[in-house]
């Protein structure tokens, strides 16, 4: 019966739910293999994440690669420092979501052995309003040129 609603309240449907519990329900119905890479809101978290073929790095960049949304409305992304590659997020994830108009941005990262640092170049998004550091992100600012 959810099949014969249309699209748009399918997609916005979905962007209420955890971006794995959108992509599991995906091979429910042909209509929702290619829905969910339209759906403006994704979510990662490394926390409860179980895979035996890919890492939570490489599941959240195949799922970027996959991921067809021309705006990109947010991007939260929690994960502990040990399990994801600074450079991931900093040129890979951030970059693409960028590229894909980003409006908002959470980085909530639970350090293991050092901080995250979030280089500040990356801030050059034009269409970001939103973003939000929690715990123990870092910025990477230039220092003031006197």
């Amino acid at each position: 019966m959810i099949n014969q609603l249309p699209e748009v309240l399918i997609l916005r449907i979905f962007s209420f739910l955890p971006t794995k519990t959108v992509i599991a329900r995906s091979v429910l119905s042909k209509q929702w293999r290619s829905s969910w890479k339209m759906v403006p809101n994704l979510e990662f978290d490394s926390d409860g994440y179980k895979s035996d073929h890919l890492t939570f790095s490489e599941s959240v960049s195949k799922s970027f690669l996959s991921h067809k949304v021309p705006v990109l409305e947010s991007l939260h992304l929690t994960f502990r420092s040990d399990k994801v590659s600074p450079l991931d997020i900093n040129v890979a994830w951030v970059g693409i979501a960028f590229a894909r108009h980003l409006r908002e941005l959470v980085l909530e990262v639970h350090p293991e052995y050092e901080n995250f640092t979030f280089p500040s170049s990356l801030c050059t998004c034009n269409t970001l309003e939103t973003l939000k550091l929690k715990l123990f992100v870092i910025v990477d600012s230039p220092s003031p040129v006197l």
